[in-house]
């Protein structure tokens, strides 16, 4: 087993990392979401967010290693893979000299495979890796190293926005509890007040500097949700100007259906007296804004009233929807995949579900023929022809290879029998021959009998026509 060196600038690389302030900290909804998206997208059993310590590597977020949060450095993979700045993959730690004897290679977990993308602050060595594990040797796709690369851009991303927040919180908290100090001691204090005057009107010149240069999203509203202050930061996401903002209820900005949820967050922050979370406010353009919010209830001379703070974290939940949309799709046909047709079965347990089975005939001859590329292209144009006979709401599946599924949502028989027949008498339009098999999925049934059924027609139909 070979250690890896540590890095030219190791001492500067451990700095930038302590000064991240996220070792040894709680697990969080982000880190965790990124780690799952991983292990789907990239089929791997362990996913990990492990960042690169002094003598161990710890791990913010993991999904496959239940109760494990660290491990020693000296045979940590991630150690190597920070060396870099791209993809480093290990397709067989038995045929790799570096691994073939590692304690991790042979006792649990058992690494056969590994691919880790470094996560790098300002340049310089990884602060650690997001990387991805199987217990079996393999390789990944052109697109999920792709998507790897990009998820590990977005850790490093919310690392640094992260410690930024974290600051910026710490100051503000810092300053919020210098003026409250300030001003019990003036009153206690009476042979002091002069400083503290000038220590109170310094601090309150600072927070309005904070509050109106701050590139977080600051204001402060009432009990009831209307708003008190706005720094231009938050009117500039919003795309309102601050006196336009003033005076209005945050309930104003919102759909009416998140509502309940908005008055829920009234009630727990006054109740608690703070409160963190997400929040949809629609901007002047009718654009929904998501700001990412902690808050805490203040008192200034008896008057209660809420501090709140925010990011606009729009672009990145943007782009958690589009991951969440690339995991359950077929990259080359944009169809739903096996693993959307996993999460249906349980979505759907109660409804009744109308299923078409389509095999392409001859699909293989075209392969040989003219060749994949060729053959890409029928699977494309099929999924069109389709998708262009069923309605929004029904769902179009590659299962794999030349076989696709139909799903008719809230169906009956008539409606199956339609379609059906459809499909069939339009086939001329399709790229290729198919031969279609039918059945019912009804309330409370499993889907996978259904698709039995089904498949069991279109072995039927095969046959009749001859075709193996």
């Amino acid at each position: 087993m070979q250690a890896a060196p540590l890095p030219d600038d190791e001492a500067l690389r451990l700095e930038r990392l302590r000064g991240l302030a996220v070792l040894d900290t709680a697990p969080e909804p982000f880190f965790d979401g990124i780690v799952r998206v991983a292990s789907l997208v990239t089929g791997s059993p362990i996913a990990l967010v492990s960042l690169i310590d002094h003598d161990r590597q710890w791990f913010k977020a993991q999904v496959g290693l239940e109760g494990v949060t660290e491990t020693p450095r000296d045979i940590s993979f991630c150690a190597h893979a920070i060396h870099g700045n791209t993809l480093f993959e290990v397709r067989d730690t038995h045929e790799d000299q570096r691994f073939a004897d590692n304690p991790l290679v042979d006792a649990d977990p058992h690494i056969r495979f590994y691919a880790g993308m470094p996560i790098a602050i300002d340049g310089g060595s990884g602060m650690g890796t997001l990387c991805v594990i199987d217990r079996v040797p393999r390789e990944l796709t052109d697109t999920q190293r792709e998507i790897l690369t990009t998820l590990a851009g977005l850790v490093g991303m919310a690392l640094e926005q992260r410690a930024t927040a974290v600051e910026r919180n710490a100051a503000l908290a810092r300053e919020i509890t210098l003026e409250r100090d300030l001003r019990r001691t003036a009153q206690e204090w009476e042979m002091h007040r002069r400083r503290a005057v000038a220590s109170l009107e310094a601090s309150e010149r600072r927070f309005r500097q904070l509050f109106h240069y701050s590139l977080g999203l600051i204001c402060t509203h009432d009990l009831d949700g209307v708003l008190l202050s706005v720094n231009p930061a938050a009117a500039q996401s919003l795309g309102y100007p601050i006196n336009s903002l003033m005076g209005r209820s945050l309930a104003d900005f919102m759909r009416p259906e998140m509502l309940p949820a908005f008055h829920a967050y009234l009630r727990r922050i006054i109740d608690e007296g703070s409160d963190s979370g997400r929040l949809e406010l629609r901007a002047a353009n009718g654009e929904l804004r998501i700001w990412a919010y902690h808050n805490v209830l203040d008192e200034d001379d008896q008057e209660r009233y809420v501090l709140g703070h925010a990011q606009d974290i729009t672009e990145q939940h943007r782009q958690e929807r589009q991951l969440r949309e690339w995991s359950l799709s077929d990259p080359l046909t944009h169809c739903f995949n096996r693993r959307y047709l996993g999460q249906l079965g349980e979505m759907a347990r109660d409804e009744t579900l109308g299923c078409i089975t389509v095999d392409l005939d001859h699909f293989k001859a075209v392969n040989d023929t003219y060749g994949h590329q060729r053959g890409d292209d029928v699977l494309v144009d099929m999924a069109k022809f389709l998708r262009a006979r069923v309605r929004d709401e029904d769902a179009v599946v590659r299962l794999g290879g030349d076989e696709f599924l139909v799903v008719l949502r809230s169906a009956d028989d008539r409606q199956l029998a339609e379609v059906s027949d459809r499909l069939r008498s339009e086939a001329e339009a399709a790229p290729i021959g198919f031969t279609l098999g039918a059945a019912m999925k009804l309330a409370g049934t499993p889907l996978d009998a259904a698709l039995s059924s089904a498949d069991q027609r279109l072995y039927e139909a095969r046959a009749c026509r001859g075709i193996r």
